[in-house]
């Protein structure tokens, strides 16, 4: 290709090279379009049948009629179902939910407004979603990896074991998104757009406040070439995610009298940040199997392999801001005491796609990745009922 472009004048080997390289995006897009679509039938199918066949709880039965797919709107679904039709309620030592974040229940409260069954804004919200974040990925993943890669990271991300929860009434479906574009954004010098997806993802997941890292990297990195417009705007990009999570606390203060609210909602559920939370989150692992939690291992196992990744991705030359926003979503449940649920709130952290792509460019892998995630995902699917994400 080198030698073909280089017989032509500058400005023609120019268009052509861009000519080719638009063609590669859009064979990759339409590539990620359609692994989306398979892995978001498969998990539908999978809900489908555990639904018909009353898996693993006989007395749960729903109508399949009036209510399809009722599978994606349990655990905490219900929760943000709860919140969007009455708002929120601090009980103090119970569980309650300004432990959840705003967003997804705003908008399952405006769609049913008009109309529309909040759990079925959930479910459409989280699945349209995750194939807007998919695309972000893809597109953010070659800014900063060659093609190959950002393609099968974004193919990866599609058919993880883990999400499933994108095609539940989840939060994670609108945040993983927003994060994307926040980082998609910044790196386009659009730094208000960049700022208002931050502040989206830290609105629906509190895990959106680790923006904040790779948006001052990259607002560092361009600083003396900003002009004084340019530099207040990579100024609020990297603020947007702290000032999103004090607007709720702001919030909560007006509405419940506690700015607090969330955080001490949390304890009840079991998480209480503290430096102590790593010593707890170990302790709660070993004793795992004397209080039958045996699906804790699940998460340690996951909190593991995404450490890997995120090391894997720094080798590679994935840019620290990200890798580190990587860490501190991975480790952030330790901190409060608990691995519990880490393989879902690691989905977050985008660089762990990035890693495991990198681990794709050998054949092997990327075989055993493409076979074994379906599989996993399945399963994970069909299991559900028996331990919350």
């Amino acid at each position: 290709m080198t030698a073909d472009l280089s017989a032509l004048p500058l400005r023609e080997s120019t268009r052509v090279y861009r000519s080719r390289a638009t063609a590669v995006a859009r064979a990759g897009r339409r590539e990620v379009v359609a692994w989306w679509f398979v892995s978001r039938t498969l998990v539908f199918a999978c809900a489908l049948v555990v639904q018909i066949t009353r898996f693993p709880r006989r007395r749960w039965h729903p109508s399949l009629l009036h209510h399809p797919f009722a599978l994606l709107g349990v655990w905490d679904g219900r929760w943000y179902k709860l919140i969007a039709a009455g708002g929120y309620l601090f009980v103090p030592g119970r569980y309650s939910n300004p432990a959840f974040f705003p967003l997804l229940p705003i908008l399952e409260r405006a769609a049913h407004a008009i109309g529309v069954p909040y759990l079925l804004t959930g479910v459409v919200c989280a699945n349209l979603g995750f194939l807007a974040g998919l695309l972000a990925l893809y597109e953010l993943g070659s800014e900063l990896l060659p093609e190959s890669d950002a393609r099968r990271a974004a193919l990866y991300a599609a058919v993880f074991p883990a999400g499933y929860v994108f095609s539940m009434a989840y939060p994670e479906g609108i945040a993983f998104p927003l994060v994307a574009l926040a980082g998609l954004f910044a790196v386009r010098d659009r730094s208000l757009a960049a700022a208002i997806c931050a502040a989206g993802a830290t609105l629906a997941r509190p895990e959106g406040i680790f923006l904040v890292l790779p948006l001052a990297a990259i607002a560092i990195r361009r600083w003396p070439s900003l002009a004084t417009s340019g530099r207040s705007r990579a100024v609020a990009a990297v603020l947007a995610a702290p000032a999103a999570l004090a607007s709720f606390s702001a919030y909560l203060a007006w509405q419940l009298g506690d700015p607090l609210a969330w955080s001490k909602a949390e304890r009840a559920w079991g998480r209480s940040f503290a430096v102590t939370g790593p010593d707890r989150a170990v302790v709660q692992l070993l004793n795992a199997s004397h209080h039958h939690d045996g699906w804790l291992y699940r998460d340690a196992v996951s909190c593991l392999l995404y450490v890997g990744l995120l090391m894997v991705a720094y080798r590679a030359g994935i840019p620290r801001g990200w890798v580190l926003a990587g860490a501190g979503i991975v480790l952030m449940p330790l901190a409060s005491g608990s691995f519990d649920s880490d393989a879902r709130f690691g989905l977050l952290a985008l660089p762990v796609f990035w890693g495991l792509a990198v681990l794709g460019r050998h054949a092997p892998v990327n075989a055993i990745v493409l076979i074994a995630c379906p599989v996993l995902l399945a399963a994970a699917t069909v299991t559900i009922q028996l331990r919350y994400p």
